[in-house]
């Protein structure tokens, strides 16, 4: 019995290094908190969820504090259904030079069980499950059909904020949902309570050759 036990205690530190990588965000006891401001100085406040989606809010907190967001477009208006920024072009196109792997079920990632409900902050992506940046979604409607497929990874925290999307989602859009007229973000700032968030990023040749590859 006591040849068994080592035994046994090197098969569970084995099975353990096998399975996903440990949460370094599991433990905190404050979560994140982004604020939002437009150029008309109304604000958007969302409580982050690293427990839920690690990866995705440490990257998104990164670029936030480091003015990434400041002064870009919220280029995509679909009412009742969503609004979309974070794209340096402004168009759809634009990411950081870089992308992070896709934290959802449909990419084999465990643990991501937030909801694509109202007012939820999600992270956009292409094609390819790997090719999240710097592109979000605030989702002004309920669409659960999302859930899988994309990284959710907060919420809007208040009644004040849910106003301000309904706002942003009533504004006037030509044919392929662009606003008429401009909306712009002053800045978006993460309070992180003292926590650093240090995000794992991918190459993005080495996803973009995997995609040709493929095709």
């Amino acid at each position: 019995m006591k040849r068994l036990i080592p035994l046994l205690l090197a098969i569970a530190l084995l099975l353990a290094a096998c399975g996903e990588p440990k949460n370094p965000y599991a433990e905190i006891v404050q979560n994140p908190v982004a604020t939002i401001t437009l150029t008309d100085g109304s604000q958007m406040r969302f409580e982050l969820y690293p427990q839920q989606a690690p990866n995705t809010v440490a990257n998104f907190v990164n670029l936030a504090n480091g003015g990434f967001y400041d002064n870009q477009q919220i280029y995509r208006v679909v009412s009742n259904v969503l609004i979309q920024s974070g794209d340096p072009n402004n168009d759809g196109t634009g990411d950081p030079g870089y992308y992070i792997k896709g934290e959802f079920s449909e990419n084999k990632f465990k643990g991501n069980t937030l909801s694509h409900m109202r007012g939820t902050i999600s992270m956009a992506r292409k094609s390819d499950y790997d090719t999240g940046g710097s592109q979000f979604f605030i989702m002004e409607g309920s669409y659960p059909e999302y859930d899988g497929y994309y990284a959710a990874f907060g919420r809007i925290m208040d009644e004040d904020s849910l106003g301000v999307l309904d706002d942003i989602g009533s504004r006037p859009v030509d044919g392929n949902y662009v606003p008429l007229d401009k909306i712009v973000i002053q800045r978006i700032r993460v309070e992180t309570y003292d926590v650093d968030y240090e995000p794992q990023t991918l190459n993005k040749k080495d996803i973009d050759n995997r995609k040709s590859k493929k095709k």
